[in-house]
């Protein structure tokens, strides 16, 4: 076969390789067996070896490609990422539909579909190529994952349009594969742990799978969700078939029943039900909250719970000196992970549970992620159980624990307890503040013991020498973490006020003084010196007292 049939035929493999596996996976059905399907592959093999520069990126042979030899870029999204508000009863759903219907007065109706407990992967077509994937990240730029994803078989590398779409689901990790793995706690970490592999070789191995939920496509209005969800499989992008259209919430139970009855049923796992208000004029028109849509919201299946014996109390200490007592619990699996310490969030709370040391509890992870102790069961008390008397000194620094009398929370105020700066020092150099690469509590720690780390300025005054001086550091790893600290240099104004640590100033509350201060010195009511100021004269531990 000559070139230009060669040619010819392989533009004729992929396309005919594009329908059938739109037919197996979208789908979900096939006119041929999968042998066919493997025969027309090898095919195309045969014929790309041969004629190497005919090989294109979206040709279904090259899923696999070469490994990386760091960690992953980080790409500015085109778009806003946003995460769901969390309800956990049928009642918090109504309430939430009637908030909707008295901030749009207009017949608005709802789209359901299943909450698939993956990881959230944003995907760039451009003239039909997919080009680019990215995780959510903070939701303004995510890791560039191409690599990876471009291994899963039922996301096509080429759609059936020339189009430029931007399109978001979710990807998941099949029971059956995830039987097949060992390491993972449950499918979603697998999932994630697969997608963040460096050799997408790993990655194509275990079995991953996407569906496709959200679409973005240059210069076209689609009106409502369902439409959007029609044009996500029109393009050849699979989308999970159980979603449903309701005129309003109250005929919703018997859906959700239903898919909580059968959760275990699903191929897959799920930990709840979206919903989502359909027209996409009334989305515009809610709008968003600092973090989350007010047109979604995801209403999660009741936490998986479990028994265990209450073995101890323990008082933690935090950054703004919040002292949280935590349960040391007979370990126990809950929601797929070993729960062997649980909160139980103040003295309060302590006290109208009735919670001694040595009760049997029931454990549930809220949301399914933090493990709380939900109830004592009191029949099953031991005699020699212990009543819980909450300590009146921190048990770090030995200074008086204060609680305020319109307050629940018990407080350290000494500004240098060692529990205190540890907590702060952590903050300071995490992800959402400064995120120095490398700095873990681990490394937090060996600094504080070697003497190396009084305050948070001290990070910037690190050597290689006091570095190499900690238990397992070498030449590469101390001069990574000094970079790190020399990038963390650049950090934007909002992130710098957030790693500050002052109580009641979160990210977004960070966000916001930093865009306020910005647009005062656009306006010049303020100085770049006296803003400087501000910052260099106020000392850490001083900000820690604006409470």
């Amino acid at each position: 076969m000559n070139k230009e049939k060669a040619k010819q035929r392989i533009f004729q493999l992929r396309k005919e390789i594009l329908k059938r596996n739109y037919e197996y996976f979208v789908l979900n059905k096939s006119e041929v067996s999968e042998a066919v399907r493997d025969a027309l592959k090898k095919e195309l093999i045969c014929l790309e070896e041969l004629y190497p520069d005919l090989i294109t990126v979206d040709s279904p042979t090259q899923r696999v490609g070469s490994a990386l030899s760091s960690k992953f870029a980080k790409v500015k999204h085109k778009r806003r990422k946003w995460s769901l508000a969390d309800v956990f009863s049928y009642e918090e759903l109504i309430a939430w539909e009637e908030r909707i219907r008295r901030a749009t007065k207009e017949n608005i109706s709802f789209v359901s579909e299943l909450k698939l407990d993956g990881l959230n992967i944003t995907l760039w077509y451009e003239k039909g190529s997919l080009v680019k994937a990215l995780t959510r990240g903070d939701g303004f730029e995510g890791e560039d994952v191409t690599h990876t994803i471009r291994t899963i078989k039922n996301i096509p590398l080429r759609l059936f349009e020339d189009v430029d779409v931007e399109v978001s689901g979710e990807v998941i990790l099949p029971k059956t594969a995830f039987k097949k793995l060992e390491g993972f706690a449950n499918p979603r970490n697998a999932a994630a742990g697969s997608v963040r592999q460096l050799d997408p070789a790993v990655a194509a191995s275990r079995g991953l799978e996407m569906y496709f939920y959200t679409l973005h496509e240059d210069d076209v209005y689609i009106s409502n969700h369902m439409n959007a969800l029609k044009r996500l499989k029109a393009l050849g992008l699979p989308v999970n078939p159980h979603y449903k259209l309701h005129n309003s919430l109250k005929d919703s139970l018997y859906y959700l029943k239903n898919w909580e009855k059968k959760r275990n049923n699903l191929p897959y796992e799920i930990d709840g039900i979206v919903f989502k208000v359909n027209s996409v004029e009334e989305q515009e028109k809610l709008g968003y909250r600092a973090k989350t849509p007010r047109w979604a919201v995801a209403y999660k299946f009741p936490a998986e719970q479990s028994t265990t014996i209450l073995q101890d109390i323990i008082i933690q200490i935090g950054r703004t000196g919040a002292a949280t007592p935590v349960a040391k619990l007979k370990p126990v699996k809950v929601a797929g992970s070993i729960v062997s310490r649980a909160t139980l969030h103040n003295a309060d709370e302590i006290k109208r549970k009735d919670i001694h040391i040595g009760d049997t509890v029931i454990i549930q992870k809220a949301g399914d992620i933090i493990p709380e102790v939900l109830k004592v069961l009191p029949d099953l008390r031991p005699p020699n159980a212990k009543a819980y008397s909450f300590p009146l000194n921190c048990p770090i620094c030995k200074g008086p624990l204060i609680c305020p009398k319109d307050e629940a929370i018990h407080r350290c105020n000494n500004l240098q307890c060692p529990g205190r700066k540890r907590e702060s020092f952590i903050h300071f150099v995490s992800k959402g503040a400064l995120n120095i690469d490398s700095l873990g509590e681990k490394v937090v720690d060996q600094l504080i013991e070697s003497g190396f780390l009084f305050d948070c300025a001290d990070f910037f005054t690190l050597t290689k020498e006091q570095l190499l001086l900690l238990p397992l550091f070498k030449e590469k790893r101390a001069q990574k973490i000094l970079d790190s600290i020399q990038e963390s240099k650049r950090v934007s104004l909002a992130r710098f006020i957030f790693a500050l640590g002052v109580r009641h100033i979160g990210e977004q509350a960070a966000k916001e003084i930093a865009n306020f201060l910005s647009k005062k010195l656009d306006a010049k009511e303020i100085s770049p010196n006296t803003l400087k100021d501000i910052f260099i004269n106020s000392t850490y531990n001083s900000l820690n007292e604006i409470e």
